[in-house]
């Protein structure tokens, strides 16, 4: 059987459900090269897709629930960064290599890591809705991307920024271009081309705001410790009650710090002022709501805060440079038929 679309010519592994102890439970169908892999009925209901597969790059979706608990282990006898993200329900997965490690991440959490060769171990619940969207790259593409992100000196001053490792929230613009990823209709060589794009502007959106949350390239910040995890909770505050308006002043108390502390550290911090990152919050949850739900313009500027209409609209074409309805007709409909 043809292997198109499961592997390149870049020395890429095969698709991990290839390399999995259940790779006999899927179905594989491959259409106009294209493969995707249909669970069987008496193990559970679902999908995995390889999405992608160029230039050292893996892009993955998969969507599955099982009928029974399982142990799936696969072996990967390459070294790769993989970039996970959970839109389902949370899962715990072992890594064991040189060293054994145990990762788990919830409903709307990634986890960026550099993993070794070794065997991989995941425990699957019975009734739980998995959905997780997966990139896994080459350590050398990966370098590249970050180096084309960042300055050589921030680059070189961070360590080639291997503090970005780890388990972050996603953000709604994190989400959307996650959606557009999945709805792709373009075929063959105009594919590539978009796939392409929407990974660096993937890895650009998700590497700043992983950077910006833990304030490892800004330098200039002079904060004490203490002063810096009451900013990060405050910023957590703002992105849980996007909607509400939390004012700067019950903002502070929640935190316990000074309103100029809070509003000279947020900006040192996160290179926004509150009120600007709550707004911008706001816009790209709107977007997202238009892209996963198609919502209309009024009922999206509802549900993120906005009780004028005329002054959302104003601020979506601000920031998107596009009104929110021109978008939602021209843009996510289109992606959506």
């Amino acid at each position: 059987m043809s292997k198109t679309g499961l592997a390149n010519h870049d020395g890429m592994e095969s698709f991990v459900i290839e390399r999995s102890s259940i790779r006999e439970g899927f179905q594989r169908i491959e259409e106009a090269g294209k493969c995707d892999y249909v669970l069987s009925e008496g193990i559970g209901q679902g999908y995995a897709r390889l999405i992608s597969s160029v230039n050292r790059v893996h892009i993955t979706d998969f969507e599955m629930t099982f009928h029974r608990k399982l142990e799936i282990e696969s072996v990967s006898n390459a070294a790769y960064v993989d970039l996970f993200f959970c839109l389902g329900e949370g899962a715990e997965w072992d890594i064991m290599g040189k060293t054994n490690e145990r990762f788990d991440f919830e409903t709307d959490e990634s986890f960026l890591l550099s993993n070794a060769k070794g065997k991989e171990r995941c425990t699957i619940e019975p009734g739980k809705k998995y959905r997780f969207m997966g990139v896994k790259l080459h350590p050398v593409t990966f370098q590249t991307i970050l180096k084309n992100i960042f300055k050589e000196d921030d680059y070189a001053r961070n360590g080639g920024l291997r503090e970005i490792f780890g388990k972050y929230p996603m953000t709604p613009a994190v989400k959307v271009i996650l959606q557009q990823i999945r709805n792709c209709r373009y075929d063959k060589s105009l594919r590539n081309v978009y796939m392409e794009g929407k990974l660096l502007e993937l890895m650009a959106t998700y590497v700043g705001e992983a950077v910006l949350q833990n304030g490892i390239t800004n330098g200039s910040v002079n904060l004490s410790r203490q002063d810096m995890i009451g900013i990060r909770k405050a910023k957590e505050i703002l992105d849980h009650n996007l909607a509400a308006s939390v004012s700067l002043s019950e903002l502070s108390k929640l935190v316990c710090l000074n309103e100029y502390k809070l509003k000279k550290g947020f900006k040192e911090m996160f290179g926004q002022s509150v009120h600007a990152y709550v707004i911008d919050q706001r816009l790209e949850k709107a977007r997202l709501l238009f892209e996963e739900q198609g919502l209309s313009v009024s009922d999206a500027a509802f549900q993120v805060g906005y009780g004028n209409l005329s002054f959302f609209t104003l601020s979506f074409r601000k920031k998107f440079g596009v009104n929110p309805g021109d978008y939602l007709r021209h843009v996510v409909k289109y992606s959506m038929n």
